[in-house]
């Protein structure tokens, strides 16, 4: 007796050329355990789907430059869902910058476009077993993350959260974006409103915006 093969797991494809989506539909149909399910080419066409988006969609591949946004923000909305989808960025234009803070916001894979559809596949598969994914390109931007110094880790860290608290999030969503827990992220914030100086959340975006550490 055969035993019946898995449903491929769906997916959405965010990114703002419509070549590079069709490319990502052929690997992935070509290797038979994700599938296309839905696309977007714009962060605000993202938000329209997430409304909609079919039960069977679990992950998502998204580009970083965008042309009404960043893919940041497309990985932080999918975190915010209820479940989490899993993340792996495809991009042209690697920079440690931009590879700490898509790792940072939940992000579990990072691929280069030249890198072509199995090491796509290999990424998404290493998200679906809650591992990650450096496409191993990436070099020197990989061992610049490894290897940022803890007060630079804090000051990045900082700016992330300050980030977050100026998008309005509570500790809950925020926890649910970094995986942490919510009490983890309370008393992180607490130590970053001691470390500025502030009495409050608010205190501490207003200040930032004022430094121009968030906009």
């Amino acid at each position: 007796m055969s035993v019946p093969m898995a449903a491929p797991a769906g997916v959405l494809v965010v990114d703002d050329h419509a070549l590079v989506r069709s490319g990502v539909r052929s690997f992935l149909e070509a290797d038979g355990r994700f599938r296309v399910t839905v696309e977007a080419g714009s962060v605000a066409e993202v938000r329209d789907r997430l409304e909609t988006l079919p039960e069977n969609v679990g992950f998502v591949v998204v580009d970083i430059e965008l042309r009404d946004g960043s893919g940041i923000d497309v990985i932080r909305a999918a975190r915010l869902r209820t479940p989490p989808l899993e993340v792996v960025v495809l991009t042209a234009f690697p920079d440690a910058r931009t590879l700490h803070r898509a790792l940072a916001t939940g992000a579990r894979g990072f691929v280069l476009k030249e890198a072509g559809g199995d090491a796509l596949v290999t990424a998404l598969a290493c998200a679906r077993g809650g591992q990650l994914y450096l496409d191993p390109r990436l070099g020197d931007a990989i061992t610049t993350v490894l290897t940022i110094p803890d007060d630079i880790a804090r000051q990045a860290s900082d700016q992330r959260l300050l980030s977050l608290l100026a998008d309005g999030l509570t500790d809950k969503d925020i926890a649910r974006i970094l995986g942490r827990t919510p009490s983890g992220v309370s008393r992180d914030i607490a130590g970053l409103l001691q470390r500025m100086g502030v009495p409050s959340r608010a205190a501490a975006v207003s200040q930032a915006v004022r430094a121009g550490i968030v906009v």
